[in-house]
């Protein structure tokens, strides 16, 4: 009886003290504007670097045109509510080996884009590309501004 008992205490403590409890972060307390990625991709089809914020559906199948006429099948472009989220595309010219890490603050009266510094790997291939990252962000009014 002793064993039973000592047993279902032992899987009591282990069950009780596997159920944490969660603590809200409060990671968004600068004026950090929420992005998420969407998408990495080698080829864009762009020959110079270029931020695009696409508001509307036609806009998005514009640029999905652009990038699929040498892909088969193509991508399909995700599906976004253009109400309430906007996208903003990057995308590297022909020299840029690696995907960007962008950081989007709001300011007062627009969102500034920072294009942080990556660790560019010294390995040299005879690969051409065009590398391109999609990001969905809350819908907003405000003006772009690129920070270099």
């Amino acid at each position: 009886m002793l064993k039973y008992f000592t047993c279902f205490f032992l899987l009591a403590i282990i069950q009780l003290n596997s159920c944490k409890s969660t603590a809200q972060s409060s990671l968004q307390e600068s004026n950090d504007t929420v992005m998420e990625l969407i998408l990495n991709e080698n080829y864009s089809g762009f020959e110079q670097e270029e931020y695009l914020l696409i508001k509307n559906q036609k806009e998005l199948n514009a640029f999905y045109g652009k990038i699929n006429r040498s892909r088969k099948p193509g991508l399909t472009p995700p599906s976004i509510d253009f109400n309430t989220e906007m996208i903003l595309i990057w995308c590297g010219d022909s020299t840029a080996s690696n995907y960007a890490d962008l950081e989007l603050n709001e300011k007062a009266g627009y969102l500034q884009i920072h294009k942080l510094k990556t660790t560019a790997s010294k390995e040299e291939n005879g690969f051409i590309v065009s590398p391109f990252s999609m990001y969905k962000l809350p819908l907003s009014t405000k003006s772009l501004k690129i920070q270099k």
